[in-house]
């Protein structure tokens, strides 16, 4: 006879294990089954043992909102500020993180839009990101030269559009949807510079190798310290 599975105490299991179970559960049944009994089930420990990391079901529900941000939208601003100060680069750093990123999980932001038609704290704070998200997008297409209320309609169109794509799970060939990029950039952004690309794997790398801005010691390093002996 085989000797019997033993549960996991719970001191071993962390508030990231709850977290990332209850992640899980979101995107494939929505949060109303977003249980603690059932996910102490899944991690084979006791519900008394979700006590340990949360309060009560809503701080879950509140350190779920938390990992979202942390997943689908720090990755926006991290790399705009990693992107060289020119619209260009900056285009390419948010087209990367929505179709290359590993970071982004396009089905979590669905499960979170479904979540708050139900929740005022999580339509709150969704109302709260999708703003700032087009307003990141705004400030980009400015660059591009566009006045302010054409810049807000191209950063509208261009998050709609993504919303709407992963919404609806669009199923596309990965390739196909690569070789798409440089037309929405002429027609959101107003510039065609990425036409020149032909192939899947050169749209890939320009995106993956969007222009950083100078880190201190390659600068240092172009405009070396002059010796005063």
């Amino acid at each position: 006879m085989s000797a019997k599975k033993r549960a996991p105490k719970a001191g071993s299991i962390s508030a990231e294990d709850w977290i990332s179970a209850s992640r899980g559960v979101l995107i494939k049944r929505g949060i109303s089954a977003v249980k603690v009994e059932p996910l102490a089930r899944k991690l084979q420990v006791t519900p008394g043992s979700f006590y340990w990391h949360f309060k009560n079901r809503d701080a879950l529900y509140r350190a779920l909102l938390k990992d979202w941000l942390a997943t689908n939208v720090h990755p926006f601003i991290e790399a705009l500020e990693d992107a060289a100060d020119e619209p260009r680069a900056q285009y390419l750093a948010l087209a990367y993180v929505w179709v290359l990123s590993p970071q982004f999980d396009a089905p979590l932001d669905v499960a979170v839009r479904e979540w708050s038609k139900t929740s005022e704290l999580a339509a709150r704070t969704l109302r709260f990101i999708d703003r700032k998200r087009i307003s990141l997008y705004q400030w980009v297409l400015e660059g591009f030269g566009h006045d302010p209320m054409s810049a807000l309609v191209r950063a509208r169109t261009m998050y709609y559009h993504q919303i709407g794509y992963y919404t609806m799970r669009i199923e596309e060939d990965s390739d196909k949807r690569l070789l798409q990029i440089p037309y929405y950039a002429e027609i959101i952004a107003g510039d065609t510079w990425l036409k020149d690309l032909k192939t899947p794997d050169e749209i890939r790398r320009t995106l993956a190798d969007f222009p950083r801005r100078e880190n201190l010691a390659d600068r240092m390093a172009r405009r070396p310290l002059t010796s005063v002996d």
